[in-house]
């Protein structure tokens, strides 16, 4: 006498069982690999509201002010666009991978506007990302008094800024440049088999 097998169970699906790594938070049956619906890398910007924006518009004012102590206006406005865009692309688009230790390596090869870009609320934050360097570039450019050499320095600033932006820019690693070994190596395989 043999005992019969355990009645079958119900199954849930995996996407509701909740986890703290990516992976597994797709919308209905799309899992997708880098769903990032819980990354605190770029949460606090993808659920921040008006006050984000405003502290960040108040920083760079607050900065052009104290620059402002030391320049002239439209130097001003070149240095403030000029620090902003160096201290944004580190930030947004040098620096790879999430402070998070329970995302399980999955990020390190993202940059945090490629974090941010794969998540499904944060048009606002990006809209801000988008405009700003996009106002300070206008605003560089409008004081410089027809300056070109001062012109073409902020619009090739602008110009990079919000090229690295763009969506098929996402995981261009261009001449190698922030090339992560090891994680990279994969996808330039890919590209050429």
């Amino acid at each position: 006498p043999t005992t019969p097998p355990p009645p079958l169970r119900p199954r849930g699906n995996s996407k509701d069982i909740p986890r703290t790594y990516s992976g597994l938070f797709g919308d209905g049956n799309d899992l997708l690999p880098f769903e990032l619906a819980r990354n605190r890398n770029t949460e606090w910007l993808a659920n921040a509201d008006w006050q984000l924006a405003a502290c960040y518009i108040g920083v760079i004012f607050a900065f052009h002010l104290v620059i402002l102590g030391f320049l002239d206006w439209d130097q001003a406005c070149t240095m403030t666009h000029s620090v902003h865009f160096l201290i944004t692309h580190i930030y947004l688009h040098w620096i790879k991978g999430s402070p998070d230790f329970f995302e399980q390596g999955e990020m390190n090869a993202m940059t945090c506007w490629e974090q941010l870009d794969s998540t499904h609320n944060a048009t606002n934050a990006k809209r801000v990302l988008f405009i700003v360097p996009t106002i300070l570039c206008y605003a560089a450019c409008h004081y410089a008094n027809d300056e070109w050499q001062i012109v073409l320095w902020n619009v090739v600033i602008w110009a990079i800024c919000i090229v690295s932006k763009m969506p098929f820019m996402h995981g261009v690693r261009l001449l190698g440049i922030n090339r992560t070994t090891g994680i990279d190596d994969e996808t330039e395989k890919r590209k050429f088999q």
